[in-house]
C-alpha cells in the first residue's frame, strides 16, 4: 500500500476502528533521512536487517499486538509507528505538560468512558508505555495500569485514542490487555457475587 492509497484509506468511513498497517517512511540512505530521538542505533552500528526485513518485522509486531507492543530497538529505518517518549513535551505547545501528562489525560478519559458504558469502577494507576501514528490527528495506542476493585490488584489495560488538542478526541476502544493471565472484573466482590446470584435466579 503506497502513501496515496493510505491517504484514501484514512478517509473511508469508520477507518479509526481499523488497525493502520505499518509502512516505511525513510531509509538511512534517503537524502532527507533524520534519525528520530527514540532510536538507539547510530550510524556507527552495523546494519543487521535490510529495510524490507525491518518492514516485515514491524508489520508482524503491529499485527500481533494491534500496534501496542513494538520493539523499536532493531530498526534503523523510520516507519509510521513511533514510541512515545514519556518525559518529552513533543505533543504540547505548553512545556509544562509532558507526553506522559497528555497520555494520562487520554487514558483516564477513555477509562471513564469504559466504566460508564460497562458499569465498572476500574481506577487509573499509571501509564506504562504508548505508541502513536499520524492519522488526520494523532492515534495513540496506550498501555496503562488500573486497580481492579474486585481484588484490589493492579492489571493492564489498553486504549486507542484519536486526539488533536482543542479539535477532536475520540476513544476508539478501551479494554483489558489480552493474554495477561488475570481476569478483570471491575466491580467490588460483594456486588459482583450478588449480581451473579441474581442472574442465576432469573
Amino acid at each position: 500500500m503506497d502513501r496515496f492509497q493510505l491517504q484514501f484509506y484514512n478517509v473511508v468511513a469508520g477507518w479509526v476502528k481499523l488497525l493502520e498497517p505499518a509502512y516505511l517512511l525513510w531509509k538511512p540512505t534517503d537524502s532527507d533521512y533524520e534519525r528520530p530521538p527514540y532510536m538507539t542505533r547510530t550510524e556507527k552500528d552495523k546494519l543487521e536487517l535490510t529495510p524490507d526485513q525491518e518492514l516485515a518485522l514491524i508489520t508482524k509486531e503491529v499485527n500481533d499486538s494491534d500496534g501496542f507492543d513494538i520493539d523499536f530497538r532493531p530498526f534503523s529505518c523510520v516507519f509510521n509507528y513511533h514510541p512515545a517518549i514519556l518525559h518529552s513535551c513533543e505533543f504540547s505547545d505548553d512545556e509544562t505538560e509532558t507526553c506522559e501528562d497528555l497520555l494520562k489525560r487520554l487514558a483516564q478519559g477513555s477509562l471513564n468512558d469504559h466504566n460508564g458504558k460497562c458499569g465498572t469502577n476500574f481506577e487509573f494507576v499509571k501509564i506504562v508505555k504508548a505508541t502513536y501514528h499520524f492519522a488526520a490527528a494523532i492515534m495513540y495506542l496506550i498501555t496503562f495500569q488500573v486497580k481492579d476493585p474486585y481484588d484490589d490488584k493492579i492489571k493492564l489495560f489498553q486504549t486507542r485514542v484519536l486526539h488533536a488538542d482543542n479539535i477532536r478526541t475520540e476513544y476508539v476502544f478501551c479494554r483489558p490487555q489480552p493474554n495477561q493471565g488475570v481476569e478483570c472484573i471491575g466491580i467490588i466482590k460483594d456486588v459482583y457475587y450478588k449480581d451473579v446470584k441474581k442472574q442465576r435466579l432469573e
